[in-house]
C-alpha cells in the first residue's frame, strides 16, 4: 500500500474512495471505512453522499495517507482543481521522503559514532552515580572518584532510637560498603547498549537530561547480624520459644521468653536505601514484638519422649566379639530441636538426631577396629593340575558404613533400645582364592635362566635373596611389571649383603650387589615369552657372569636404586598385554636362576636373529687411578683390568597364532671399554701406574 505525505494550506475537499487511514503525524490519527463516521480528530470532519470528506485543515498541519491511489483534489469552491492519480507523481513524493529519512539515519549513525569516538573508555556527560558526577571521566579517573567516596563513607554515621536509647553505628559496623565496581560498570555502560537504535536514543537523552544510575551497595550480612544482635541485647532480655534443656540423661523444660527485638528486614532496608542515595537518615529503630509460638506447656509430651529415650544405652556387635555401648549422656549431644515458623504450639516444635554428626562420631569410635584392607591370595602354579593354587589364602576386607550404623542407632534410640550388628561393605581382594579361575591363567609362557657359577659368596646371597622376594609376583591385565617395585627397596632387613657392582663408570662394593642376574633372567623370560618390553637398560661393561651356558652377550639388563629414591633409577618393566592376569616365578637351584612367567596361552611364536657383535673398540691407553680412604695406608691395588668394548644388535620376531607379526624390534647394545683401574689409600695418591 502507498503511502503519502502532504502539507496543504487550505486543502477542503479529498476523495478517499480507496482510503484505510489517515494520520497526523505525532498526534493525530484517525481511523476510517467506507461507511464509518468520523472519530477523535484536530478539525470537523463529515461524511457525504459523493463519497468524499470536506474538511478545513490547521495551517501546516501533515496529512499521511495509506490508499493505492488519490483520486481527487478539489479547490476552495468545491469545484475539482486537479487529479493526483499517476503513480509518477506519487513516486517522487515516497522518493523524497525516503531520501529524507536516510539523511536523518545518516546524521543519526555520524552523530553516534562522534560520540563513540569522543567518549571512548569514558563515562558519557551528564551521567551521575547517585549525586556523584561521573560524566566525561575515564574509567581510572571514575574508579578514583568512587573509592574516595566509597572510603570516606565507610565512617558516615547514622543515629538510631527507640525509647530511651540510641545508637551511631557507622556504615562500617554495619557491614556496608559501596560496590564501585558495579557502580562503575552501570555508569559506563550509559549509552553503550546492545543495539544502535537504543545507544542513540539513550545519547540524545543525556543531551535533554541528565542519567542517574544507583550507587550501589553491599552488605556483609554477618557483620549486621552481629550489630542486630548486640542492640537485641541492649534491648532487654533476647525473646525465645520454650526449649529443652538437655543435661546429661536429665531432661527438662526452659520456658518462653516474649520480648522486643530489630525488625531486621525493615533496618536493613532502611540503612541500604539510605546509603544508595549517599544520606542516611537519624530516626526510629525499626522494632518488632516477638510472641512465642511454643510455650512451655506445648513440651510436656515430647519432653516425655525424650527423657524415655535417654533411659537406656545403644550397644553395637561386630563379629569378632567387638562389643561397644552408646551411652545415653554420649547420644544425647546429638539431639537437635527444631521449630517449624508455619506453625504455632505443640505442632511447630519437633526433635531428632543430627544424623551427619552422630556418623562422624560413630566412625572414630568404630572405624579403626572394623576397616581394612583386603589381603591377595598367595598363588602358584602347579604342573600337574596345569592351573594356579593358592598357597595363602585371601583375606576380605571391609569398610565401615556409617551413615547406615547412624540410622540404625537413630532407629533403636527412639524405639525399643535393640542391640546393632555394625554394618560394613565387604571388600574383595583381587586375587581371591575362592575364585582363582577369574585370572585366566592356564599355561607356562616362557622359561628364562642364568647361571651364577663362580660368584662369591655375598652375590650368591643376594641373588638367593632377589628371587625369592621376586616369587609370586602378580601383573594385572594390560598392567605394567617393574621389576624394582616387584623385590622392594634393596635393604639389609630384608636380608641383602654388600657385594661387587658397577656404580657408574667404576666397580665398587654395595649392599644387594648381584642383584642384576635376577633382573637379567626376567629380561630373558619376556623377550622369550615375546611380551613388549617398557624399559631395558643394559649393563656399562661386558660381563662374562651372563654368558655362561651359551648365552651370547647382549641379554643382560641392569637395575639402579639410588639411595634416599629407589624407585627413581633404572628400572627394567614390561608390559602385560593380555585381558587375564600373569604370574611371575623364580627361584635357585645348583647356581641357577629360573623365572617363569604363566599366563593366558597367546599361541605367540618367537625368533631371534644371531647377534651381530662389532669387532673389539679398544680401551683407553691411560690407566685410572681412584683414590679409596677406605683402604689402609700404603695400599695400591688393582681393581679393574683393561676390557674392550663391543656393539652388539639383537632383533626378535613375534609372529601370532595366524602368522601375523606382533612384534618385530631390535635390541642395540653398546658396551664400553676401560682401561686399567687402580685404587689406592690417600697417602698412596700420584704413585700407581695410573697416576697422571
Amino acid at each position: 500500500m502507498a503511502a503519502l505525505w502532504l502539507r496543504p494550506r487550505n486543502v477542503k475537499v479529498v476523495s478517499l474512495s480507496h482510503c484505510q487511514h489517515i494520520h497526523f503525524p505525532s498526534r493525530y490519527v484517525l481511523q476510517i471505512g467506507t461507511e464509518q463516521s468520523v472519530a477523535e480528530a484536530p478539525a470537523s470532519f463529515s461524511y457525504a453522499d459523493q463519497g468524499v470528506f470536506m474538511s478545513r485543515l490547521k495551517s501546516e498541519s501533515s496529512l499521511h495517507l495509506d490508499a493505492p491511489k488519490i483520486k481527487t483534489i478539489f479547490g476552495s469552491t468545491g469545484e475539482r482543481t486537479s487529479t493526483i492519480g499517476t503513480h509518477t507523481s506519487v513516486w517522487r513524493i515516497v522518493r523524497g521522503v525516503v531520501t529524507g529519512l536516510a539523511l536523518l539515519l545518516l546524521f543519526a549513525a555520524a552523530g553516534l559514532l562522534l560520540a563513540q569516538n569522543r567518549y571512548d573508555g569514558k563515562v558519557y556527560p551528564a551521567v551521575s552515580a547517585g549525586e556523584i558526577n561521573l560524566g566525561g571521566m575515564t574509567l581510572v579517573e571514575a574508579n578514583t572518584t568512587l573509592q574516595q567516596y566509597a572510603a570516606s563513607s565507610e565512617g558516615q554515621t547514622v543515629r538510631l532510637t527507640f525509647g530511651d536509647k540510641s545508637w551511631e553505628p557507622t556504615l562500617s559496623d554495619l557491614g556496608i560498603s559501596v560496590d564501585v565496581d558495579r557502580t562503575l560498570t552501570t555508569a559506563f555502560n550509559v549509552g553503550r547498549e546492545e543495539t544502535a537504535r537504543t545507544r542513540i536514543s539513550k545519547l540524545t537523552s543525556l543531551l535533554r537530561n541528565d542519567t542517574v544510575v544507583p550507587l550501589m551497595v553491599t552488605v556483609d550480612q554477618t557483620k549486621l547480624n552481629f550489630w542486630f544482635d548486640n542492640v537485641d541485647a541492649d534491648l532487654g532480655l533476647k525473646p525465645h520459644d520454650a526449649f529443652l534443656v538437655i543435661n546429661g540423661a536429665t531432661v527438662s523444660i526452659e520456658p518462653e521468653v516474649e520480648g522486643t527485638v530489630v525488625d531486621r528486614a525493615a533496618a536493613t532496608a532502611l540503612v541500604t536505601s539510605g546509603a544508595r542515595l549517599l544520606s542516611i537518615q537519624d530516626g526510629p529503630l525499626p522494632v518488632v514484638a516477638t510472641i512465642a509460638r511454643v510455650r512451655a506447656g506445648d513440651l510436656i509430651d515430647v519432653q516425655a519422649k525424650v527423657q524415655d529415650a535417654l533411659a537406656k544405652p545403644v550397644k553395637l556387635k561386630y563379629p569378632g566379639g567387638k562389643r561397644w555401648t552408646l551411652e545415653p549422656e554420649q547420644l544425647g549431644q546429638f539431639i537437635l530441636q527444631q521449630n517449624d515458623p508455619a506453625k504455632k504450639g505443640a505442632a511447630a516444635f519437633s526433635v531428632s538426631l543430627d544424623e551427619e554428626a552422630l556418623a562422624a562420631w560413630l566412625t572414630d569410635l568404630v572405624a579403626g577396629e572394623i576397616n581394612r584392607d583386603p589381603v591377595n591370595a598367595k598363588i602358584a602354579w602347579s604342573n600337574d593340575a596345569q592351573t594356579v593354587f593358592a598357597t595363602k589364602e585371601s583375606v576380605n576386607g571391609a569398610k565401615l558404613k556409617s551413615i547406615s550404623l547412624a540410622r540404625d542407632v537413630v532407629e533403636s534410640f527412639w524405639g525399643n533400645h535393640s542391640a546393632i550388628t555394625v554394618p560394613v561393605t565387604v571388600l574383595k581382594p583381587d586375587i581371591d582364592s575362592n575364585n582363582l579361575e577369574a585370572l585366566g591363567i592356564n599355561a607356562r609362557l616362557s622359561v628364562g635362566d642364568s647361571s651364577y657359577v663362580g660368584s662369591n659368596g655375598g652375590r650368591a646371597t643376594n641373588i638367593v635373596v632377589g628371587s625369592q622376594l621376586l616369587n609370586g609376583a602378580l601383573i594385572p591385565p594390560h598392567g605394567t611389571f617393574s621389576f624394582n617395585h616387584s623385590i622392594g627397596v634393596i635393604d639389609v632387613e630384608k636380608g641383602y649383603v654388600e657385594a661387587s657392582v658397577i656404580s657408574g663408570e667404576r666397580i665398587g662394593r654395595d649392599v644387594g650387589g648381584g642383584i642384576c642376574q635376577v633382573s637379567t633372567t626376567v629380561f630373558r623370560a619376556a623377550m622369550l615369552a615375546g611380551l613388549p618390553i617398557v624399559e631395558w637398560w643394559p649393563h656399562t661393561y661386558r660381563l662374562g657372569f651372563y654368558e655362561l651356558d651359551g648365552w651370547p652377550p647382549g641379554y643382560d639388563a641392569s637395575i639402579l636404586q639410588p639411595n634416599g629414591d629407589p624407585f627413581s633409577g633404572g628400572d627394567f618393566r614390561f608390559e602385560n598385554p593380555t585381558d587375564s592376569w600373569m604370574l611371575v616365578e623364580s627361584y635357585t637351584e645348583a647356581e641357577r636362576v629360573y623365572v617363569i612367567i604363566y599366563g593366558r596361552e597367546l599361541g605367540y611364536t618367537v625368533a631371534f636373529s644371531d647377534p651381530q657383535i662389532s669387532d673389539p673398540i679398544e680401551p683407553p691407553e691411560d690407566d685410572i687411578e681412584v683414590v679409596d680412604d677406605t683402604l689402609v695406608a700404603g695400599t695400591i691395588e688393582q681393581s679393574e683390568l683393561a676390557q674392550p668394548g663391543y656393539q652388539v644388535v639383537i632383533e626378535r620376531t613375534v609372529t601370532g597364532k595366524d602368522g601375523e607379526v606382533v612384534i618385530q624390534d631390535t635390541w642395540d647394545t653398546y658396551f664400553s671399554s676401560r682401561p686399567d683401574v687402580w685404587k689406592v689409600s690417600p697417602d698412596m695418591q700420584g704413585q700407581s701406574p695410573g697416576a697422571g
